[in-house]
Parts: C-alpha cells; sequence; structure tokens
C-alpha cells in the first residue's frame, strides 16, 4: 500500500514536471491580469466615517447618579436599533443631498452608506464611500450632521452627539492591489493544476513500456524506435550514394 502511495506520488510530481511551462504561464497570466486591473483600470474607492453617541450629555447632572446613569446606559443601548433605523430612511438621504446641491439618486446614494451599530455599546459608526476622498468626507459629515438633526426632530427627548467628524481618508478601501495579485496567483497555480490534471485524466493514450503492462497486463515484446528527422535523411544519403 505505502509503495502504491509512493508511485502516485512520483506519478504526479511527473506529470507537474512535465506541464511547468504550461502551470507557470497560466499562474503569470493570472496574476498580471489581475495586478493590471487592480493597479490601472479598477477605479480607487475610498472611505469616510463618522460615530455617534447615544445618551446622556455628560453635562446633565442627573448624569452623576450612578443608578440613572446606569439605567439610562440600558436603555439607550436598546434605542441604538431605533437610531439606526432612523439613518436608513429616505428622508435624511434625500436631505443630504439637497443640502450638498448635488444630482443623485436616493437608492444609488444609500448603497454607499454603511451604518453600523457598534454591539454592547451607545455608538453607531457611519461610513461612506466615494471615489474622491474629498467628497467623500464632505458627504459622510453632512449626512450625519442631517441624520442627527432628523433623530433630534423625531425623539426631542433624546440624547444625540457627534462624536468624531469625517476625515479626508488617504488610503482607498477598494481595490486592494497586493490581495488581489496574491489571491490570482494562487487561483493561478490551482486552475492550472486542475488543467494538467484533467488533461492526463482524459488521455488515455498509452506512451511507455509501463502503460503497456500496467492498463492492457500484457508483456512487451518488442519496441519501435523513434525515427527523427535527423535518422530519416542520414537513411536517405547512404541510399543515394
Amino acid at each position: 500500500m505505502e509503495e502504491e502511495s509512493t508511485l502516485d506520488l512520483a506519478e504526479f510530481w511527473e506529470i507537474i514536471k512535465k506541464n511547468s511551462k504550461l502551470i507557470l504561464l497560466i499562474t503569470m497570466i493570472s496574476t498580471l491580469f489581475t495586478g493590471f486591473l487592480s493597479y490601472f483600470v479598477i477605479p480607487k474607492t475610498y472611505e469616510a466615517r463618522t460615530s455617534i453617541i447615544i445618551g446622556l450629555d455628560v453635562s446633565d447632572s442627573e448624569y452623576n447618579d450612578k443608578k440613572i446613569q446606569y439605567n439610562d446606559v440600558l436603555m439607550y443601548k436598546q434605542m441604538i436599533k431605533t437610531y439606526a433605523e432612523i439613518a436608513k430612511q429616505d428622508i435624511v438621504s434625500e436631505k443630504t443631498i439637497k443640502t450638498l446641491g448635488i444630482e443623485a439618486d436616493t437608492e444609488n446614494f444609500q448603497k454607499n452608506i454603511t451604518i453600523t451599530p457598534q454591539p454592547d455599546t451607545q455608538i453607531i459608526i457611519l461610513k461612506f464611500k466615494n471615489k474622491s476622498p474629498e467628497e467623500a468626507q464632505k458627504i459622510a459629515n453632512t449626512f450625519t450632521d442631517t441624520f442627527v438633526e432628523e433623530a433630534r426632530r423625531l425623539n426631542p427627548g433624546g440624547s444625540i452627539q457627534i462624536m468624531d467628524n469625517a476625515k479626508v481618508p488617504k488610503f482607498p478601501v477598494s481595490p486592494r492591489p497586493k490581495l488581489n495579485t496574491a489571491i490570482a496567483f494562487v487561483l493561478g497555480i490551482l486552475i492550472s493544476l486542475g488543467i494538467v490534471f484533467l488533461r492526463e485524466y482524459m488521455d488515455d493514450t498509452i506512451k511507455t513500456e509501463e502503460d503497456v503492462e500496467k492498463y492492457l497486463n500484457i508483456p512487451v515484446i518488442g519496441i519501435i524506435p523513434k525515427v527523427t528527422e535527423d535518422i530519416k535523411w542520414a537513411h536517405l544519403l547512404r541510399i543515394i550514394r
């Protein structure tokens, strides 16, 4: 059993060596093509983020009472989802678009917005994606201001404050050329190996003496040597002479 396993591994290695040029070619093409797309073709996307907190103002005198503070924290944690749903409403996006004076469809505008309540906290993270880092910052801050105003209008007794305004992002969030290229390299190897072994599996021709004995189970009586062009010409010259 161990001998058969060793033999199989040896055969696999021979197949890989025999098709090494094809494997290398496919891997290089997939890697270079993906790298070219990631660096020069796919538009860069930037993401600006803001954060808000739901809770009592620290200047409120009631905030000093530990019991009330704890109860308020629990209450505001439960309200996080409500505030997140307010941020997702069309009216917030529509007012933001109007304030910015841009031409944008509400549905497409909202596709660039990510609203994420942080687990076990009173914090909501707002993110906005855009092809321009400056525009991403501007839209994220305007959207956050509009959301806070709308939340206070709908729930006057609540407390919602901006923790961090958006900054101009320095690096794009997509594409990620190094990661994409690494993935393409690995996929190139796997795909090329798959093609090579599939071709080998589909090829049922007899190539060696071992193949005859292995697949036909009959002994090899004799071998006809392969006649190369050089041998043909040498034989022809002898006939002419």
